[in-house]
């Protein structure tokens, strides 16, 4: 582990594994399903029954995905042989997917869909975990976790764009970024592994199911755990209703929806590392509770939002979108932090453990915040679409109250974030394998 500033040329190589995940991200949640049921001809029910179950697979795997990284090592690396299986599988499940038999059936999308899913879990807890432990400086952790969160919004970006650029192709955009992804994929993670050092073991990895019990007990992860679950579900609220909220209440066209998502990722891009300067300021916990406060007062101001009204909609897009760079690095950064601590504490390194634990949190919220946003959607259907009330329900005042919870509770927290013990002389050749 590296207690200085990490070279460029390593920043990057670590970095670049975010846009090439993130590319399929976007298509495979929205495109997919409805290419799969629609135009492939395998039915709404169908498609949503077998996806929901490789979901489920997918959700109880990442415990197991963060002991076994934890526990088992090949010739001395935890990380790189983890997240290349994790890659292969990620990137055949793609290319099944891509590549569907005619005619499409339910075994294959399953298949499919469950090797990519897990494959992309085996990769991202390695690989975000890896980040944690690539430096003992705080900041550094925070410079580390932006540019790779930086670099999964120019994957999102890219992925929004191809719609807009591949019209006269005949080919299925989710198709395409399937095997865009794949092709990109390869030379990256080459690099990611060839370039990136692995950091050497200095406490003891004997990971186990116990291990999960007794990190959430750990008084500022399970609370740190608690806020990140919480806001990941405010900010899934708005993402599934946000195309209902242009048809059914602003009632704009189509295309608005690309266009305000291109506001909404672009302004994360290009602020991510203002607020990475601010934490380094007043320290993370303040930064990411500026970047709360931010986000609810300015998403309040949907709620005088009338129909037609898309200038003032994408300016909300574009203020909202500034505080996204905040809410993706510096919890990620703040848990590299936690985790250093807890090491010290238990003697015991369970970074990737802790991180599937972040991960099934996430993956939870977003659960939750699908089933919470339909039903109020189906609750509140009428005639003329979707009432103005159940929307402003489920969009704005719902996901308002939460962020300002996680403002509150944040605010309770002390941390010490200052760097772990600094090696001595004869240990700094060692720090990395």
């Amino acid at each position: 582990m590296s207690s200085g500033r990490l070279p460029p040329g390593i920043l990057v190589a670590y970095s670049l594994p975010g846009l090439v995940a993130a590319l399929p991200v976007l298509p495979v949640a929205i495109l997919l399903p409805n290419w799969y049921a629609r135009d492939l001809g395998l039915g709404f029910a169908v498609t949503g029954t077998v996806l929901a179950l490789a979901r489920i697979v997918d959700f109880c795997a990442d415990p197991l995905i963060g002991i076994l990284t934890d526990r088992f090592a090949w010739r001395g690396q935890r990380y790189k042989p983890w997240l290349s299986l994790g890659a292969v599988l990620a990137a055949s499940g793609l290319m099944l997917l891509a590549l569907p038999p005619k005619p499409p059936s339910a075994p294959a999308l399953a298949v499919a869909a469950s090797l990519l899913f897990i494959g992309w879990s085996l990769f991202t807890i390695p690989y975000t975990a890896w980040g944690a432990d690539l430096s003992s400086d705080p900041q550094e952790r925070t410079r580390i976790a932006t540019g790779r969160e930086l670099a999964g919004l120019l994957g999102t970006l890219l992925a929004l764009l191809a719609p807009l650029l591949i019209t006269g192709l005949d080919i299925a955009p989710v198709a395409l970024l399937c095997v865009t992804a794949i092709v990109l994929g390869v030379p990256v993670v080459l690099g990611l592994v060839r370039v990136v050092p692995e950091p050497a073991r200095h406490a003891p990895s004997w990971s186990g199911l116990a291990d999960l019990t007794d990190l959430a007990r750990a008084p500022l992860v399970g609370r740190t755990l608690v806020c990140w679950f919480l806001n990941s579900l405010a900010n899934g609220l708005p993402a599934v209703l946000f195309p209902i909220v242009v048809s059914d209440w602003l009632r704009l066209a189509d295309d608005a929806v690309y266009l305000l998502l291109l506001a909404y990722f672009g302004a994360a891009v290009v602020c991510a590392p203002l607020w990475s300067r601010l934490a380094a300021s007043i320290g993370k916990v303040g930064a990411w509770r500026m970047a709360i406060a931010c986000s609810a007062l300015v998403f309040s101001q949907t709620l005088w939002l009338e129909a037609g009204q898309m200038g003032g909609f994408v300016l909300i897009c574009l203020l909202s979108g500034a505080t996204l760079g905040a809410d993706l690095a510096l919890p990620a950064a703040l848990q590299g932090d936690l985790l250093a601590q807890e090491r010290e504490r238990a003697g015991r390194h369970r970074t990737a453990t802790a991180f599937a634990l972040w991960t099934m949190a996430s993956k939870l919220a977003l659960a939750l915040a699908v089933g919470a946003a339909f039903a109020i959607a189906e609750f509140a259907s009428g005639e003329d679409g979707v009432s103005w009330y159940g929307l402003a329900i489920g969009y704005v005042v719902m996901p308002v109250i939460l962020k300002l919870g996680v403002y509150r509770a944040l605010g309770t927290l002390q941390l010490d974030t200052g760097s772990e013990a600094a090696p001595h002389p004869g240990q700094k050749a060692a720090n990395y394998r």
